[in-house]
């Protein structure tokens, strides 16, 4: 897919601030499929489009989510920061006429992750929790570790993530804890 021309779309349907944020999760995603020796073009399609959907009428998010995805979201409806991933997917779909599972999971699990991530999924889920701009306690590890073990430093995001939410009260989407706990069952084994 023309990156290019997925800016363009880009642009049209994001501010200024989460169209630039996704330019950098796609340098970043780019950067560690270099490294990790992933399919470059899948990456990038996945993380220029993983946020399409993130600044969308929240009506019409969940209009998407109970048309096309309603057994994986009905627990979370009251969840945007979930939902938008999975509208995400509908569009680049029926927009932009992906039918690759690897672009679509990398831009359905960039939230929550899930058990067994392919390592495009990977790239996507950690590019968008280490951009350049993100600043969180523990972030500047993150990013050193992404370069050196992929896993790792998922699952140190994972651990952040998810104390974070503990901590305000939010609830954590059960792809989240089976990411987390296969993580550390692959890294016991």
């Amino acid at each position: 897919m023309d990156i290019d021309y997925l800016k363009n779309e880009l642009s049209k349907v994001l501010s200024i601030k989460r169209y630039e944020h996704s330019i950098r999760v796609l340098e970043t995603a780019t950067n560690l499929a270099s490294i990790y020796g992933a399919d470059i073009s899948k990456v990038q399609t996945a993380a220029i489009l993983h946020d399409y959907a993130k600044e969308m009428n929240n009506t019409e998010i969940r209009d998407i989510c109970n048309t096309f995805f309603k057994e994986e979201t009905k627990d979370y409806m009251n969840v945007g920061e979930i939902l938008h991933s999975f509208a995400g997917v509908y569009f680049a779909k029926e927009k932009f006429k992906i039918e690759d599972s690897e672009i679509l999971n990398a831009i359905k699990y960039h939230t929550t992750g899930r058990k067994e991530m392919t390592l495009i999924e990977k790239i996507v889920y950690i590019s968008d929790a280490i951009e350049p701009k993100r600043d969180y306690p523990h972030v500047e590890e993150i990013r050193k570790l992404a370069l050196v073990n992929l896993d790792d430093a998922i699952l140190f995001e994972a651990n952040r993530k998810i104390e974070y939410l503990v901590k305000n009260g939010s609830i954590i989407h059960l792809n989240s804890v089976d990411m987390r706990n296969h993580l550390l069952m692959a890294r016991a084994k």
